[in-house]
């Protein structure tokens, strides 16, 4: 799921990074271009590594496959962008680079948000099992008969051979009770971790990660609706719509009974990092659609709309950091919880069997 993460944002990451180098112009910093490379250096990585891990699996492999074919066609398609820009053939430039954005949204990101919905699908069902309180209920009604058992023999070892008190059974009715507090307080110590790891784990990487691609969709609006000169109106019509999905997704995680107090708290940040990124948003579109001014509104988005989005982003990604940080400590946690149970099961079980052997043994040895 990690990995499918990783693949969605890069992607995201790359698409609006090339959109923002272009905006400043032929001369594209340096930062950006390496911050493009390595985002399409590290999808590519992660897309060999999730093929590794899927192998044949019939559920991703259409979009790995997609994934696969078409990064190398969207490098193309930006560096036939480039390469017009540098000869100021911009409007065929920006056309170029609306092509590979359009090619970006329509498949690529789109195979991406499959492969991931599908590993969060298999995480869901792997935690909702985890949880599960069959396994929990039959050890206990286990133990439970088992002492119900101890008791009923000591009781018929009384009446039959007229014997008060049988020390041997007594403490293996002892060793049964304490297996059974054990296993009953280890159960409900890896449940409650189990489900921490869900409401500080994988719930919280779903969100941020969900938000952290609006985000980067968003600002991407932005820029190629700058780039375009306001010649392609879906770009904004996009961003209305993006901006009020991320909007109420941080609502939501914000306000949520099922996640964590640190992924609320985080989801408040991003909340507060999203009124400032409108903020500027709002200005950039004030100078290009109510004014006419359209270098005046190319120049504000060159100043602000980059430190805007990135302490979006990087409130986002903090929040996936975080969280995944949290759901492998939970979920170690669990793990570690029924560490010894098995052993101390074992051992418990030779031992009551011994000893209720010495306990019959007695009375067995009073018949010869």
């Amino acid at each position: 799921m990690v990995t499918a993460q990783s693949i969605d944002t890069s992607l995201s990451d790359a698409d609006t990074t090339a959109a923002a180098s272009f905006l400043q112009g032929p001369l594209q910093p340096a930062a950006l271009e390496r911050r493009y490379q390595n985002d399409l250096t590290d999808a590519s990585a992660y897309v060999a590594t999730a093929s590794r891990e899927a192998g044949a699996d019939p559920s991703v492999s259409a979009s790995l496959r997609t994934l696969s074919t078409e990064l190398p066609a969207y490098a193309g398609i930006v560096q036939e962008a480039n390469a017009n820009e540098q000869q100021s053939y911009y409007p065929l430039a920006a056309a170029y680079l609306a092509e590979a954005n359009n090619l970006m949204r329509t498949s690529m990101l789109p195979a991406a948000a499959q492969l991931y919905g599908t590993e969060a699908n298999r995480l869901t069902n792997e935690q909702d099992s985890a949880v599960s309180p069959w396994l929990a209920t039959l050890a206990i009604l286990a133990l439970i008969a088992l002492v119900v058992s101890l008791f009923l023999a000591q009781r018929w070892l009384r009446h039959q051979f007229h014997r008060t008190w049988n020390v041997a059974l007594a403490a293996a009715t002892v060793v049964v009770v304490v297996l059974g507090v054990w296993a009953t307080v280890a159960f409900i110590t890896q449940n409650s971790d189990a489900n921490a790891a869900r409401a500080n784990g994988s719930q919280p990487v779903s969100a941020f990660t969900d938000a952290r691609t609006l985000a980067l969709r968003a600002r991407a609006d932005d820029e190629l609706t700058l780039l375009t000169r306001d010649a392609d109106p879906s770009y904004q019509q996009d961003y209305t719509r993006t901006y009020d999905a991320l909007r109420g997704l941080l609502a939501r995680s914000a306000s949520s009974g099922d996640n964590g107090s640190f992924a609320r708290e985080q989801a408040v940040r991003a909340q507060s990092a999203l009124a400032a990124y409108e903020s500027v948003h709002n200005q950039v579109r004030f100078e290009d659609a109510a004014q006419g001014n359209l270098t005046s509104a190319v120049g504000l988005a060159k100043k602000q709309l980059p430190s805007a989005s990135s302490r979006l982003d990087g409130v986002l990604s903090d929040g996936i950091g975080s969280s995944q940080a949290a759901f492998v400590n939970s979920t170690s946690g669990a793990a570690s919880d029924l560490d010894g149970l098995v052993w101390a099961l074992a051992i418990g079980a030779i031992l009551v069997s011994v000893l209720v052997l010495v306990g019959i043994r007695p009375r067995i040895e009073e018949y010869r």
